[in-house]
């Protein structure tokens, strides 16, 4: 099979006449509209196209301007005239109208210079001659907090560009005046973003000369956040060199007494805090044991040195009189609050914090671990009982507090609660300590510009440096380093000196793309795709409503308490209006940020508390929240609110890259045997003696038979509508439980907690036995009962829960959610493992899991959309010749893509097996995709009832043209009219909108009462912001019924079908077309475009599309399929 990746209609991406064209388009704008935005919006379309194809990763349209104007060689005036471009279009209020004409100016400039080309002459004579605006006003400019991009270095100083409030200006900084910032030399290159706190200006008060105060912190690339506790963490006695951060990635996930006593210990403080006088340790220790039952039942040293309960409840009383103290005279309980979230962007760290008070009075961080210096009761070598890992975590907190909240040096006593001892050495009062706090940030500065080297230039660079020499700074040679800590790197390091060239290849090279994916993931690409962690500060709040990305103005009106002994935990709020074209971004069981605000401003994470949860309730009216940490404060989340108080919804955050990592590293370090499976480097093996047990049904039982055989691997291709869940899913499992092994133990996986859901529910309709791993906030209501922490409340005994898993013969979770509880592999062995979705899982996060069971089973479809990938495609694809010989030619394509694709490089059919037989689609709606997309497969209907129909089931007469066709065919295109207007979003179609609503009243009428709003007709379109425009149409035809039917993304709707299937192409401009067919392949000269295959395969009996045939022409195969719906007659 010969497979080429394309860069589908490049061609047709946005060109200079089309932004020129949007530039006068704002030009002729009335007042009404929103020009701020329009402008905002060409500026994020012309750098996005000038910056395709450099492998540059900027957090935000500041240093992306910055980056492109120096390239194409903008002259400085021209350059702050851009900026302050950039400026005005992230403005709330109007433009006046002399400015916005200096504003085009300089956008028209800057479409001109990178793409150089000459301004139209129908710009010219409409916009300002020079780069001069008049009466800008003149702002003070804070030293304390500069944002700013370097742009010439040497050892002394540094000359930068500085993001002002309005004006861009050039400063040199003496950094190396300070001997604390010396090592910033060997960080800095020209385009660094840094920031720059609590500097001065040089002796003459030149705002253009800037000195360095011995409190002064530079912040290197400062959207690119990092966690507080990892940081801390790396803080040894032995060093802290920033690759020990790497060496912790890698490493397993840790499990252990010493861990769960920590984490009970966090929680006793929190229902102390909450319970008061009411406290029992007994409930603390049930709910805890519920939570973390699977991490209980998997302990290896549970009970070994120290009976757990007995050093819970020394933890508990240690934390009771510690509690007593602190709110007995100093500080106020009802001003507690438990475990909130800081996001940092000025010191570029995260975190969250154990204990503090809403008036920033008292700051606490618990540990439950030993001290050895508080047991033997003698200081350390600098006088003190705390640890300097410790030590670190409390300063950068108290760090985040002063740059958040701007608060006084001596504004917060800040503590270390040390629960395994008594007071009063378990409670130790900490300074703050300048010298260890920039240590920090320096460790901080340095990890940064390692994984952006990472991610840019390879992760070669770091493997020879990955030993413990390198990590051992402090030269330690004592018998405890030796005994203990030594042979934990070599772990981990070891296995890295020891690969063979092609497993070091294959490593390097997944690690460097799974680190460019977090950089994209932290500091983005292009703004508003892929919610970047960095889109939370840098984004428009107007390009964050438009995204769906934020809840505004929200109100408490409930909150309650999950059980009576935890805070309140549950918080219900209700939405007013979100703006008209408004469509939220969040689905059930996502991780937000929910924080307050005062009314009137500009939501900001960087200047809140925050509470992490999930959303576990979502309707246009109300949202329902559930805080990951019950709050017992009264004045906090009070639907009582104080006047003018409101509340906002924002993402939680992205996971980060070290599950990947951690996949890798496990993948390395499995028996060579697999290894050299999953490379390529042996046959898999078969034993053809093996039959079926029983005969399941006549279109499957060669597929199972054939899985059953396959003793290493299995991979199944199932195209649409062919019953890979219902069907095979399900008969392989029956058959693998049935086929006589011992003691069979299957671990069923899915990339999305959707596809577990159908799993578990042909596991219940099957009357098979399982338990699934996971939360019930992300597990539909009716699997319930078979998750393991509701399986406690029938036998609450460790002995029994650890017995019922190993007897337990199927355990189902998502990839994620086992890849972080990997430690149920030292519990639980697993004769196989079955992953349905394997074409939607990037290689890295898949391929350590399946290093565990004996053998695995994948399915999926590689024709249908593709995993999630943010960085450019220029940068994912691999040229190493010995990667490429394994079928690893782009590490955006799956492990299950690769494998079938190797399997048939080797001539292969042992191994690999085709669902062939749908029964979705009628032959007319199939004919197309079948043709153009699965010639291979051969795609046959069964045929089921519907299949076999010669006519369309509609009884209703026909009233007109429109109604005689959608009658007679069952594949209609219905052309759509140039509609676009400035003030819209290019991503809605005002007349393709009106089209749907008038065929979905169609259908409803043919159907009459036989119409189900779940069954009969649902809507795709590729943009979440024509769902809004299609609702609102379809809510003004007044029929209630219609108002239920599912609109969605085509990436929703994979995995779904109706009867009835329309399809709003909705793009009006060319270079839309990137975007729409930009998951593309092509096969054996066939183009086969994935996001079209899942939309046009998602109908039973008719499929309605609408387009714009001018545009749509502009791509070959949307222009096939055109042609083709017009040879059967179903154009309109």
């Amino acid at each position: 099979m010969g497979k080429v990746e394309i860069d589908p209609i490049k061609s047709q991406a946005v060109g200079p006449d089309e932004l020129f064209l949007l530039v006068g388009d704002i030009l002729r704008a009335d007042g009404s509209m929103p020009v701020s935005k329009m402008m905002h919006d060409v500026l994020v379309l012309t750098c996005h196209e000038a910056l395709a194809g450099t492998h540059q990763s900027f957090g935000n349209l500041f240093a992306q301007v910055d980056f492109l104007c120096r390239r194409h060689g903008v002259s400085v005036a021209d350059t702050v005239a851009i900026q302050r471009m950039r400026h005005d279009s992230n403005r709330n209020e109007p433009l006046f109208a002399e400015t916005l004409g200096y504003d085009l100016r300089a956008l028209a400039v800057f479409i001109s210079a990178v793409f150089h080309v000459d301004i139209p002459s129908s710009l010219v004579g409409k916009l300002p001659v020079v780069a001069a605006s008049p009466g800008r006003e003149v702002h003070h400019v804070d030293y304390r907090y500069l944002r700013c991009i370097v742009r010439t270095y040497d050892e002394q100083r540094f000359t930068a560009v500085v993001d002002g409030d309005v004006e861009e200006h050039t400063v040199t900084v003496d950094y190396a005046a300070e001997p604390h910032l010396i090592y910033i030399y060997e960080l800095l290159h020209e385009g660094l973003q840094l920031n720059l706190l609590d500097f001065s200006v040089a002796d003459g008060g030149e705002k253009d000369h800037l000195l360095p105060l011995p409190s002064s912190v530079i912040v290197v690339e400062p959207d690119y956040l990092i966690d507080i506790s990892s940081i801390a963490r790396c803080f040894t006695d032995y060093g802290h060199h920033p690759l020990s951060y790497v060496v912790n990635s890698m490493s397993p996930a840790a499990n252990s007494q010493a861990i769960l006593v920590g984490n009970f210990a966090g929680a006793a403080l929190d229902d102390i805090i909450n319970c008061g006088e009411d406290y029992s340790w007994s409930e603390t220790f049930k709910n805890n044991f519920k939570e973390k039952a699977l991490e209980y039942c998997t302990c290896d040293d549970l009970n070994r040195r120290e009976n757990f309960k007995v050093a819970a409840q020394r933890q508990v009383e240690n934390i009771k009189e510690a509690v007593d103290q602190l709110f007995g005279h100093d500080f106020d309980r009802e001003k507690a609050i438990l475990e909130p979230s800081f996001v940092c962007e000025r010191l570029g760290i995260q975190g969250r914090v154990d204990l503090m008070t809403t008036d920033f009075a008292l700051l606490v961080e618990q540990k439950s671990g030993s001290n050895f210096s508080i047991q033997t009761g003698r200081p350390n070598e600098y006088g003190s009982f705390q640890k300097e890992d410790h030590y670190v975590q409390l300063l950068l907190y108290y760090g985040v507090l002063r740059q958040n909240f701007n608060l006084g040096s001596n504004k917060t006593d800040i503590r270390l609660l040390y629960s395994k001892y008594p007071l009063p050495g378990g409670l130790v009062v900490v300074n703050y300590y300048r010298k260890l706090f920039q240590e920090a940030i320096r460790f901080r500065n340095r990890l940064v510009a390692a994984e952006y080297d990472f991610a840019l230039n390879g992760f070669q660079r770091a493997l020879p440096l990955l030993n413990p020499a390198t990590l051992n700074e402090a030269g330690l040679d004592n018998r405890f380093f030796q005994q203990w800590i030594l042979p934990q790197i070599k772990a981990v390091t070891e296995p890295l000196a020891q690969l063979s060239a092609l497993e070091r290849a294959y490593y390097c090279r997944m690690m460097t793309f799974v680190y460019k994916e977090q950089l994209v993931a932290k500091v983005g690409a292009q703004e508003g795709v892929g919610n970047a962690t960095a889109d939370l500060w840098n984004m428009p709040l107007a390009q964050k409503k438009e995204t769906g990305n934020i809840y505004t103005d929200l109100q408490i009106v409930r909150r309650a308490k999950s059980s009576a002994y935890n805070g309140y935990d549950t918080i219900t709020l209700d939405v007013p209006a979100q703006g008209e074209d408004f469509l939220p971004n969040f689905r059930r069981g996502d991780m937000i940020y929910l924080y307050a605000y005062r009314e009137g401003d500009v939501p900001d994470v960087r200047k809140a508390l925050l509470f992490k949860g999930a959303l576990v309730d979502i309707t246009s009216s109300r949202l329902v929240v559930h805080l990951n940490d019950g709050q017992q404060n009264p004045h906090i989340l009070s639907p009582e609110a104080a006047d003018g108080v409101c509340y906002a919804i924002e993402h939680g955050g992205h996971l980060g890259a070290s599950s990947s990592i951690r996949s890798l590293h496990q993948f390395i370090t499995a028996p060579q045997s697999r290894r050299d499976l999953l490379l390529g480097q042996c046959t898999p093996c078969i034993d053809r003696s093996v039959t079926l047990s029983q005969s399941y049904h006549p279109d499957y039982d060669n597929i199972v038979l054939r899985a059953r055989q396959a003793m290493d691997y299995f991979l199944l291709v199932g195209p649409p509508g062919t019953g890979k869940t219902s069907m095979a899913l399900q008969f392989l499992v029956r058959e693998f439980l049935a086929h006589g092994d011992e003691h069979p133990s299957i671990l069923l996986m899915s990339y999305t907690n959707r596809a577990v859901d159908e799993i578990c529910g042909m596991l219940s309709d099957s009357g098979l036995p399982y338990i699934r791993i996971g939360s019930e906030y992300t597990c539909d209501a009716r699997f319930h009962d078979h998750l393991l922490s509701n399986l406690i409340e029938e036998s609450p005994r460790l002995d029994v829960i650890r017995q019922r898993l190993l007897g337990m013969p199927v355990i189902v979770g998502t990839t994620s959610t086992i890849q972080s509880k990997s430690y149920i592999f030292d519990l639980k062995h697993f004769t196989l493992a079955i992953v349905d979705e394997a074409s939607q899982i990037l290689e890295p996060g898949l391929v350590g899991l399946l290093t565990r069971p004996d053998r695995f089973i994948l399915i999926g479809d590689h024709k249908q959309l593709p995993a999630v990938v943010q960085q450019d495609a220029s940068e994912s694809g691999v040229a190493v010749p010995e990667l490429v010989d394994i079928e690893l030619d782009d590490c955006r394509h799956s492990l299950f893509e690769r494998l079938v694709r190797w399997e048939r490089r080797q001539h292969r059919t042992d191994f690999v097996g085709i669902l062939n037989r749908q029964g979705r689609m009628h032959p007319d709606i199939a004919d197309f995709p079948a043709r153009m997309f699965y010639a291979e497969e051969q795609l046959q209907p069964v045929p089921l009832p519907h299949q076999r129909e010669t006519r369309l089931p509609y009884l209703a007469p026909a009233e007109d043209n429109m109604d005689r066709l959608l009658k007679s065919h069952r594949m209609v295109f219905i052309a759509s009219q140039y509609c676009w207007q400035p003030h819209l979003s290019d991503k809605v179609n005002t007349h393709e909108a009106s089209i749907v609503a008038d065929v979905a009243r169609r259908i409803y009428r043919f159907y009459g009462e036989r119409f189900d709003a779940a069954k009969t007709i649902g809507v795709i379109v590729p943009y979440r912001n024509q769902i809004a425009m299609i609702r609102k149409s379809i809510e003004a035809l007044g029929i209630p019924a219609l108002e239920q039917i599912s609109i969605d993304t085509v990436e929703r709707y994979q995995g779904s079908q109706r009867d009835v299937i329309v399809y709003s192409f909705t793009i009006q401009h060319r270079y839309q077309l990137d975007f729409l067919a930009g998951t593309c392949f092509l096969e054996d000269e066939h183009i086969v475009d994935r996001k079209l295959n899942v939309a046009l395969t998602r109908a039973r009996q008719q499929l309605i599309l609408t387009g714009n045939r001018d545009v749509l022409q502009g791509n070959r195969l949307f222009s096939q399929l055109m042609e083709y719906v017009e040879e059967k007659g179903g154009m309109l």
